[in-house]
């Protein structure tokens, strides 16, 4: 079976429930707690949650759990766990640190005592960097003399699939949309729309949902520079994936008003690779009369992208659902409830996140 790792995928608080949903449809129980989901997983698993989580922000590995009082017994703890592992010679590594009711409180000198303990391990001094991507990152939180300390799996963070090259005013982050679109309950067995579709990050999210296209197919991870890490063996976690990619026949159809997010939408939609019936139109509010949809959109709030008369923008949006579907599924993400009411529909909250550092709702609804 090989070596089991406490692991932690972590996620945007209000979501840790859609990523343990991940988990279990991937077979792994795990315990829903604040900031991410705990599980336990073999260097398999670290490589098929990394390749096939939507929702997550980093898959870490829990290397060192202690309690130390004095700079000295923590580089005495430090250096007992086997670094080597994950640290070499040519490989950066970035420390963040954080530390809240303890005796050891300033984060500097926990980060140097932490990479003399390293060092007094695999007898060589690690390269620092304070670029995250660049190489291998250590995460320590340190909280009433109990220190944490993690190895961050992924790298560069999980939202970063690699298709995005062109982004419009206020992008929403993949991970949120590919959420939005799982929270929907869209299977592939009706038309998914986005009538504020920006750069295009929904649409292309559902379309890599419904060719089962695992989301880190195209991009690279830290554990590839591991020590432990079986090219053998990832590979044929890629191959059985990249074999389970099926056809979409849904449309899934991004509208909005701006031509040059449009154009965005199509650049970005070229990169993601995804082979599915999706289409991007300059357009707002488009007539479609179509029986059965699903609506997944994340309309302007008004905060960084400029919106005259909002509230009027969502009361039209409203209209548009109700006079073009005889049946929607509706999800929805808005700052404030009184935009959402404006739309006539029927929506609840059902989680609350944070956006680009702006407090949104996740409403959904239906009808009739």
């Amino acid at each position: 079976m090989g070596t089991v790792f406490k692991l932690f995928a972590v996620s945007p608080p209000g979501l840790e429930y859609v990523t343990a949903r991940e988990l279990k449809e991937l077979g792994i129980e795990g315990k829903v707690v604040k900031g991410g989901v705990e599980f336990k997983g073999t260097i398999k698993d670290i490589y098929r949650t990394n390749l096939h989580l939507r929702t997550a922000n980093r898959i870490l590995v829990r290397v060192a759990t202690f309690k130390a009082k004095s700079f000295k017994e923590l580089v005495e703890r430090v250096k007992r766990y086997p670094w080597e592992i994950y640290i070499q010679k040519d490989l950066p590594i970035k420390l963040r640190v954080t530390s809240r009711k303890s005796k050891l409180y300033h984060t500097k000198a926990i980060e140097e005592r932490i990479v003399k303990g390293i060092m007094e391990r695999v007898k060589f001094e690690p390269l620092i960097t304070e670029e995250e991507d660049l190489g291998e990152s250590i995460i320590v939180r340190v909280e009433r003399d109990r220190f944490t300390i993690s190895v961050n799996s992924s790298g560069a963070m999980l939202h970063k699939r690699g298709y995005r090259r062109e982004t419009g005013d206020a992008p929403l982050r993949e991970t949120f949309a590919a959420a939005m679109v799982l929270e929907s309950g869209w299977m592939g067995n009706a038309p998914l729309i986005d009538p504020f579709c920006g750069s295009g990050t929904i649409p292309i999210e559902a379309a890599l949902i419904c060719t089962n296209t695992p989301p880190g197919l195209y991009r690279e991870f830290a554990f590839e520079k591991w020590r432990i890490h079986s090219e053998e063996l990832w590979q044929s976690v890629k191959d059985e994936a990249a074999q389970s990619i099926k056809e979409c026949r849904a449309s899934i159809m991004g509208f909005d008003k701006d031509r040059r997010s449009i154009k965005a939408a199509q650049i970005n939609a070229f990169f993601s690779r995804v082979k599915a019936n999706l289409s991007f139109e300059v357009k707002s509010f488009p007539e479609l009369n179509t029986e059965k949809a699903y609506i997944v959109t994340n309309p302007p709030y008004g905060i960084r992208v400029e919106a005259d008369n909002l509230k009027e923008i969502y009361a039209s949006f409203g209209r548009w659902v109700k006079s073009n579907f005889k049946e929607a599924h509706v999800v929805i993400l808005s700052p404030l409830k009184r935009y959402v009411e404006a739309t006539g529909l029927r929506l609840e909250r059902i989680t609350s996140f944070s956006n680009g550092g702006i407090r949104v709702g996740l409403y959904r609804g239906a009808i009739p």
